[in-house]
């Protein structure tokens, strides 16, 4: 059976980096940030692929995260892995991979992916504002990233920090597309 696939009009986003407060990434306890290690590449696909399969406003849209957003998690692994995990306990729950060079246009290559049965519960705008810090230690003065116009990432997590919608960055993807 083919994978479901349509256009996906996806919205960039900015932040600039010197204005995102220092304690913009601290996570809600019980929950701890680390640094995912280059061997766990698989452990951040099954979180990525995971947030985006359950999530209903990316339905329809699997080839473009097998063919787009997890090859370019692939290619952080092997170049540097900036990449960062949330655990509850021993158990990763969360992932951000980002680039200092973008991929595909974005810096936020994976944005904050959080398993559903963790959302809603402040674990995404913590993990956004640890990722958009490490993004300014490693020097970056501007991030991009992006979202689903209509989505609750659009709506309220990409605002965070000052996150600005890009003017004329709206375009349409084909989702059966694969990264060049």
């Amino acid at each position: 059976m083919p994978i479901p696939s349509k256009q996906i009009e996806l919205t960039k986003f900015q932040w600039k980096l010197e204005s995102v407060p220092s304690d913009a990434g601290v996570i809600p306890a019980p929950f701890s940030l680390r640094s995912a290690a280059e061997q766990e590449l698989e452990e951040a696909v099954s979180v990525i692929q995971a947030s985006y399969n359950l999530d209903h406003q990316w339905s329809g849209c699997a080839r473009y995260i097998d063919n787009i957003v997890l090859p370019a998690v692939g290619q952080i692994f092997k170049a540097d892995c900036t990449c960062l995990f949330v655990q509850h306990g021993n158990r990763v729950i969360a992932a951000s991979a980002y680039s200092v060079d973008p991929i595909n246009g974005v810096n936020l290559v994976s944005g904050p992916c959080v398993y559903m049965e963790y959302r809603n519960r402040s674990i995404g705008g913590a993990l956004l504002g640890a990722t958009l810090l490490a993004l300014r230690e490693l020097g970056v003065k501007e991030a991009i990233g992006q979202a689903l116009p209509s989505s609750p990432a659009a709506k309220y997590l990409c605002s965070k920090f000052s996150g600005q919608p890009i003017a004329g960055s709206t375009v349409e993807i084909d989702s059966s597309a694969a990264v060049s």
